[in-house]
Order: structure tokens, then sequence, then C-alpha cells
């Protein structure tokens, strides 16, 4: 088993060099991942061994730590200065510990709001981090980490009613051949460009997840199940008329989908699956769009 993953690993960084990224640890997963299926090798493998924790940026531990320091040093000054005060109440004139008084304010007030601008550009820092937290490195929409926080926040309002909620799940038909024809490079760009011809086609409340390798979910909230339609047809039609050009390869894309709409009571797996099987069934049917209430 150590042999596999050595070799595995050799070769994921071989495709990452060529393909001129870092060995992130999403990259890298991604890749290893790829690799592994395409050796037919993935259900071998434990799989703890590809839980790859998300890359946290060392300038932003800078940041926290830096702030933190700041703000436990100005604290200590803070309670310093309040001690000499009250310490100077019975001996100063109190024309004087008024003047001090109007000092310290002043003092208090500048360190205050030099700590609140140094948390305010951490906090915006963090909010960066966390949404990148959130997005697929490669295609740019969002992940599944994503899909489940948006779908819980969602769902937690159709315990008791149906929602205007519609998912569809899209899936590139015969991916794996422009892997194994044209390799991973390739298979990449193909999976950007059918991204960014599904954004274009949507509504910009409409939210697309990369679900996993060449599978989409697009969820359709406050729409219905015609509107759903439209627009997965929409973007049927397109990829059906379109060609991408990857320097000497011409590739034809084609893809399939399932739709299916929110019923009472549904939590995240029962939703997903609904779709999923109308995507299964679009799939042996050759019907490209199928739908499941």
């Amino acid at each position: 088993m150590e042999e596999l993953i050595y070799d595995i690993s050799q070769k994921t960084l071989e495709e990452l060099k060529k393909s001129k990224k870092l060995p992130y640890p999403l990259y890298y997963k991604e890749t290893f991942n790829n690799i592994a299926s395409d050796m037919k090798v993935i259900e071998q493998l434990n799989p703890k061994l590809l839980e790859i924790s998300p890359n946290v940026n060392e300038n932003i531990l800078y940041m926290t730590k830096n702030t933190i320091e700041e703000v436990q040093k100005k604290s200590n000054i803070i309670k310093d200065s309040s001690k000499e005060i009250i310490e100077e109440i019975d001996e100063v004139d109190p024309e004087d510990l008024k003047s001090n008084v109007i000092k310290f304010s002043a003092f208090l007030i500048k360190n205050i709001e030099e700590l609140e601008e140094k948390i305010k550009n951490l906090e915006g820092e963090l909010d960066k981090a966390y949404k990148e937290l959130l997005i697929d490195p490669l295609t740019k929409v969002y992940n599944r980490k994503a899909l489940e926080r948006d779908l819980l926040q969602i769902l937690e309002k159709g315990k008791e009613k149906d929602l205007d909620l519609c998912i569809a799940i899209l899936d590139l038909d015969n991916f794996k051949y422009f892997n194994d024809t044209y390799g991973h490079l390739v298979g990449d760009f193909v999976l950007i460009k059918f991204a960014q011809i599904m954004k274009s086609l949507i509504r910009s409340s409409d939210k697309i997840y990369r679900y996993g390798g060449d599978e989409f979910i697009i969820l359709f909230n406050r729409s219905t199940l015609i509107n759903a339609k439209k627009s997965i047809e929409r973007i049927i039609n397109k990829l059906n008329k379109t060609k991408l050009k990857y320097k000497d390869y011409l590739i034809k894309l084609t893809v399939s989908s399932g739709i299916t709409c929110h019923k009472k009571g549904d939590d995240i797996d029962s939703i997903i699956n609904r779709a999923d099987n109308a995507l299964y069934e679009a799939k042996i049917t050759k019907n490209t769009l199928k739908v499941k209430l």
C-alpha cells in the first residue's frame, strides 16, 4: 500500500508541475484523487488518507497574532494609566485632575480607534479567507462545503412547508474519456469552461457548486420548476453548440442533468439523492434532462 501511495504521489507532483500549479493541499488532493481514480485503485485507499485540511494563509495567522498582541499591549497600558489617575485623585488639585481626565480620555479614544482599525482589517482578511475556503480553486464556483452550508440554512425553513427551491445536478458525458485521451490539463480546461458557460446563463441569485469531479449542482432558490428547467435547457443548448479549443484540440461536449424541487421535510440527502436519481435516469435513457418530483 505504501508503494502504491508513493507512486500516485510522484505522478501527482509530476502532473502539478506540468500544469504549473503549486502543490497546495486543495490542488494536490484533487489531482491525487483523479490519478488514483484513473488507476482504478481509489477503492483500495483508506478515505482518511485523502482528507487534506485547507491551507491557512500564513499572513492571516501572523496578522491575527499581531493584532492579539497589540490588543493585550494597549490594554495593559490603558489599565496602568487608569491606576495612575485613580491613585492621584486624593492628591491632585481639582483643576489638574480635570485636565488629567481630559487627557486620559483623549488618550483612551485614540488607542481604542487604533485597535478598532486593526480589528476591522483583520475581520476583512478573515472574511476573505473564509469565502476562499468555500470556493473551488479550479473552477471558481462554490464547493461542496458551501452547498451543505447554504442548503442547511434554506431547508431549515422548509420543515413544515414546501419551498420555492429547485436543484439541478449536471454531469459532463464521457468526461473520463477526455482525461484519458488528452490528459488532466485538458480536463481542467474543460471544467473551467463548463463552469463559465453555466455562470453566464443563470440568474445572479442562483448559485453553482462543484459537487465532485465533473459533477456540478445549481441551486435555484425562490424559483419555479419551469424557470429552473429553462435555465438548464439554455445551458444544454449552449454546450451542444459550443466547441472548445485547447491548443490543437477541438473538443465537443454534451451534458446530462437531473432536476428536482423541494418537498416538505426534505433534508440535504433526500433532495440531492432525488436529483441524482433523475440524473441517472437521464444518463441511461439518453434524454439529456430528467425531472423527478
